[in-house]
């Protein structure tokens, strides 16, 4: 996704939005995966419509996660909005 231009991202959340309405979910997931260790299979950008009728059917979504440092949290934020 990093690599399209800014113009192609554009138009591709905005197609998703029509596929969205067209089918209806009332709740739903937009997946799109980065690189083999982020379980993309296909070498294109493609993005998953999800919906999600129920806590057992459509995506779940777990990983390992830990209690952060709020300070270093803090910090990093100031530095990513420098960047961007």
């Amino acid at each position: 996704m990093h690599e399209l231009p800014d113009e192609y991202l554009a138009d591709i959340l905005v197609q998703a939005k029509k596929v969205v309405n067209v089918l209806g979910p009332e709740n739903y997931n937009i997946l799109q995966n980065n690189g083999r260790l982020a379980h993309q299979e296909v070498d294109h950008v493609h993005f998953h419509i999800i919906p999600k009728p129920n806590k057992e059917e459509g995506l779940v979504i777990g990983w390992p996660s830990s209690k952060a440092d709020i300070g270093k949290l803090s910090e990093y934020a100031k530095e990513l909005s420098q960047k961007l």
